[in-house]
């Protein structure tokens, strides 16, 4: 039997209001793509890591009440001096703690470690809480921080913040990758060179 022209009509409309709001999701899912973000040239100084983690535990400081995450730092007494941009520095940081603070369990602990290993300054960030056995942070930010991995609609803020700050640390010629943390566990752990001198040739860097 040969549907009416009406039908017909019907059926394409049908379609159509169906598949538009596919469309615009994919389209918002692009607009909102860490893959999308563009950075400004790198204007590169003489940062101290040590000064920019104190400087998080205030500018963080409502962003972990809210997640109702305690911040427990061991810094060192001496500067932590790298050469790279402080304003991406800076967001890097705060990327890590927004990761936190959806990864981590509330009532959990992010602890930070600052330190030197040779000629490389080195952050730690470990979470720790009683209501999960295993640390949460670092497997987050392995699983999310692939810019074309197929994540919910819950996750793609979250992913935002993964990817970012991987790239951030990209730029400043630092590695942020999860491995064994002498804080115990898996955990989230940021390589930097020290500044032993000014470059030969400052520079911004695109």
């Amino acid at each position: 039997m040969t549907p009416s022209p009406a039908v017909g009509v019907a059926l394409g409309l049908g379609c159509l209001f169906i598949a538009l709001p596919l469309v615009v999701a994919r389209r918002q899912a692009r607009i909102a793509s860490p893959a999308a973000v563009h950075f400004q040239p790198l204007e590169r100084c003489r940062v101290d890591l040590r000064q920019l983690l104190d400087e998080m535990s205030r500018s963080s400081a409502a962003a972990l009440q809210a997640a109702d995450i305690e911040l427990a730092q061991a810094l060192p007494d001496a500067a932590l001096w790298v050469w790279g941009d402080a304003d991406e520095l800076r967001r890097m940081l705060a990327h890590i703690v927004h990761l936190a603070c959806h990864a981590m369990p509330r009532g959990g602990v992010l602890k930070t470690l600052a330190r030197t290993e040779g000629a490389q300054a080195v952050l730690s960030f470990m979470d720790s809480s009683l209501a999960s056995e295993q640390p949460r942070l670092a497997r987050t930010f392995d699983r999310l921080s692939v810019a074309r991995q197929q994540v919910d609609a819950r996750e793609r803020e979250i992913r935002e913040s993964a990817v970012l700050s991987r790239r951030i640390a990209d730029r400043q010629r630092g590695r942020l990758y999860a491995a064994p943390s002498p804080l115990g566990g898996l955990g989230l752990t940021f390589r930097m060179p020290l500044a032993a001198a000014a470059p030969a040739h400052p520079r911004s860097i695109p």
